[in-house]
């Protein structure tokens, strides 16, 4: 049942992205500036649920809460039926005795602890254990409402996240140098899909998500409960029926009435048999290869003008200031990968997976890795991100500048001479002091590369970041450590121009210890 949830969830996310699988049959073989003309005319990078129907979610929501009380009395204390096991046990441990018990002792000696003239002395005996059966139908209705109702929420709190998350103030500021000077242009380019005004219903959203959350807690606290455990693996191909103790028990009657009233408003089973065709991943996998040229062209990165791009297959270089960048796709073993490789004085290589198959993923790294030589593996993510993945998101708008992260991160470790700066391409001065060590600064953006020591383990590592710049963390109502958009508001801090880790203050963590030793000076 496990294998079979997380496909549901694998594919929900990949079946966003079959239009870029049809784009790119349609539009195979164009230059770059033909497909930079198509984000604002074909082809939308970056897109909001359409039609979302906020009123339906939070009516759904208020049935869900009004079950609640119910929910938490039956997993407090669900009905069960008595089972009576038969079993050998110790004496000491044996309750109920019948005839059973004297005719199977005196039957088995191997039992016996003790003969003598005046009897035996049995240790073990034949006892009737009574267990609690919780796999009763009712119990597997439960079961299978539960598992609906996570399911429900958790695809919903995705996209309201996302929503929440991409509807905040965008305040531009062109003379503090923070964002690339062609962020706008693509931001601009990205929003012709906004197409709704979601600002008035920030408030709607917030609510909702509250309430989200509230119910996600409260279910999850409670699921290692028998009457879930027990009954979770047979939700299958569940048939809702009416039974006397769903018509009669109060508590049972009313998450009979919830399930009736999610077949009635047509909300989509969560719980199915894995079908025999496997999920369309290729979609996904051609938006991060159109998304990575989209971020390349918007992060200075040169085309040939009129190379035709094979979206399926690409094979493409650019230049920028003394660099090279290639996007090649690689194949090995069925598994199919992006990899964007930068060389100027030294060659530094990232491979990006789209994939969210945990083994699919190990096998896929093993046999990149035995094939072609790269410096990191990291994995594209539909989803949430975590460590080693990269949230590559249709619905996220900030999913281009972390492909953007990327680049430059790649740029530095391909850099040696530091002349020049990667995120603008004007000359780097050097600044020295016996503290700091040889830090390279832009006078233009305040970009800043230095190499720092770690004392844990007196390894070096290079970062980056803004010359005199002091992070604010953003106190809004949803900033919880445990939030989604809490960790998307720590990750944009830096405006995407840290290559290593930042802490929740802002400051530069070393990618060895997680710990900061950069001065605050800096």
């Amino acid at each position: 049942m496990q294998a079979d949830k997380e496909y549901e969830q694998e594919q929900e996310l990949f079946d966003d992205y079959t239009a870029f699988l049809q784009y790119a049959r349609e539009y195979n073989h164009i230059p770059y500036a033909k497909f930079d003309e198509h984000t604002i005319s074909r082809i939308n990078l970056f897109a909001l649920r359409e039609n979302y129907d906020f009123s339906a979610l939070e009516d759904r929501l208020n049935r869900i809460l009004a079950t609640l009380p119910s929910i938490k009395r039956i997993f407090a204390k669900p009905i069960t039926h008595i089972k009576e096991v038969s079993a050998i046990l110790p004496v000491e441990s044996v309750r109920v005795v019948n005839n059973h018990t004297l005719v199977h002792t005196a039957a088995h000696s191997e039992l016996w602890e003790n003969i003598s003239p005046d009897g035996i002395t049995p240790r073990k005996l034949l006892s009737l254990d009574h267990r609690n059966n919780y796999a009763i139908y009712e119990n597997i209705a439960f079961a299978y409402a539960i598992h609906s109702i996570l399911a429900f929420v958790g695809k919903n709190m995705r996209t309201l996240r996302n929503m929440l998350y991409v509807n905040r103030d965008m305040k531009f500021n062109l003379l503090d140098r923070k964002n690339h000077l062609s962020y706008f242009l693509a931001i601009g380019k990205l929003h012709i899909g906004y197409a709704h005004d979601y600002d008035k219903y920030r408030v709607t959203i917030e609510r909702c998500l509250g309430k989200m959350a509230l119910i996600d807690c409260v279910l999850r606290a409670r699921l290692g409960r028998p009457v879930y455990e027990k009954c979770k693996n047979r939700i299958e191909n569940f048939v809702l029926k009416k039974t006397n103790i769903l018509r009669m028990h109060k508590d049972y009657h009313r998450v009979y009435l919830l399930l009736r009233w999610f077949a009635d408003e047509k909300i989509e089973d969560v719980v199915s048999a894995v079908p025999s065709i496997p999920p369309q991943k290729d979609g996904y996998g051609i938006y991060c290869g159109l998304l990575s040229l989209f971020a390349a062209g918007h992060f200075n990165f040169k085309f040939g003008e009129t190379k035709a791009i094979d979206f399926f297959d690409p094979h493409i270089d650019a230049t920028f200031g003394g660099w090279q960048f290639k996007l090649d796709a690689i194949t090995c073993g069925g598994f199919k990968a992006l990899q964007y490789t930068f060389t100027k004085e030294a060659v530094y290589s990232i491979v990006l997976f789209p994939a969210r198959d945990l083994s699919a993923v190990r096998k896929a790294r093993a046999l990149f890795r035995e094939h072609f030589s790269f410096n990191e593996f990291l994995v594209a993510d539909p989803g949430e991100s975590g460590e080693g993945r990269v949230y590559i998101s249709l619905f996220d708008v900030d999913s281009f500048r972390r492909i953007q992260q990327l680049f430059l991160r790649g740029m530095v470790m391909a850099d040696i001479q530091r002349d020049t700066c990667p995120f603008c391409g004007r000359p780097l001065e050097v600044e020295k002091g016996s503290a700091k060590g040889i830090i390279h600064t832009c006078p233009i953006c305040h970009m800043q590369i230095f190499r720092v020591v770690c004392p844990e383990n007196g390894r070096s590592y290079i970062t980056t970041g803004i010359k005199n710049f002091k992070p604010e963390v953003y106190t809004g109502a949803f900033s919880q450590k445990d939030s989604f958009l809490y960790a998307r508001d720590i990750e944009a801090q830096m405006y995407f121009r840290n290559i290593t880790p930042i802490g929740e203050n802002g400051e530069i963590l070393c990618p060895r210890c997680g710990k900061s030793h950069v001065p605050k000076s800096l």
